[in-house]
């Protein structure tokens, strides 16, 4: 028999109480006083949605291409606004799952998306990107993010922007010439450049474009994918993560 812990105070020992009036079971725990159900302190908590329909949401948003919040209300049959709300609800869960850094050789690269700078770095070892909002593309803007997630021992890979001028251990290569470096053929940044290729497929074509207030979140979206290859793992993280505790509800 599984043990019920409190959403409230964290004691074992919480008991069934009932149902709501919508149906779903409730409990109540002896040590607090307080009484919950599954989605109490969770990103679902407050929601009149049925779980079939959270479920169906989230298999479209972890789907490879993304799923824009009209096409989740024509099938979901709700709101536009409801379903644009749940995928905020998804990015926001996401958001802490950005890599920490990137070991090993990283080819990093700048570009322009929704009328915004982005810096994005990957990984050669693990495959798995970071992507993040730049002012502009001085080197005291570049290079701290460009030391601070690449492996101080690995090489890194860039083209040929002063931006990157002073970075340790860098191989560059020469965009306006060639894509990968004559001389040198593991000289190339072409990872990095199809990072571009999909997140500006996800603005044109799913969101039409990303709003420059809410660009990070769009960012953790594309990286949860990038970096999740497997369906079924996006999947099984993002349910997780629905159910896990949270203090900052989001009423949908």
């Amino acid at each position: 028999m599984y043990r019920i812990f409190c959403r409230f105070c964290g004691a074992v020992g919480a008991r069934r109480f009932g149902k709501d009036s919508r149906g779903r079971q409730r409990f109540h725990c002896p040590s607090c006083g307080h009484t919950f159900g599954r989605r109490t302190r969770t990103a679902r908590s407050g929601s009149r949605l049925t779980e079939t329909q959270w479920q169906q949401a989230l298999n479209l948003f972890c789907m490879r291409a993304g799923c824009s919040g009209a096409d989740i209300a024509r099938t979901l049959g709700i709101n536009a606004k409801t379903a644009r709300r749940m995928n905020r609800v998804f990015r926001n869960l996401v958001k802490p799952l950005v890599p920490k850094d990137l070991p090993g050789a990283s080819e990093w690269d700048e570009s322009v998306v929704s009328r915004q700078w982005v810096l994005g770095g990957v990984s050669r070892r693990t495959r798995k990107c970071m992507l993040r909002c730049i002012e502009n593309r001085r080197e005291e803007t570049l290079s701290p993010i460009v030391l601070h997630w690449s492996d101080p021992d690995g090489l890194v890979f860039t083209d040929e922007h002063l931006g990157y001028h002073n970075i340790p251990n860098r191989f560059s290569v020469c965009h306006a010439r060639e894509f990968v470096n004559s001389q040198a053929r593991f000289v190339h940044t072409n990872t990095a450049e199809g990072i571009w290729s999909h997140l500006k497929s996800l603005s044109r074509h799913i969101y039409r474009g990303f709003p420059k207030v809410t660009m990070h979140e769009f960012l953790a979206e594309f990286m949860f994918r990038y970096n999740l290859r497997d369906y079924k793992v996006r999947q099984s993280v993002l349910s997780a993560l629905l159910s896990r505790k949270s203090i900052n509800t989001h009423l949908v």
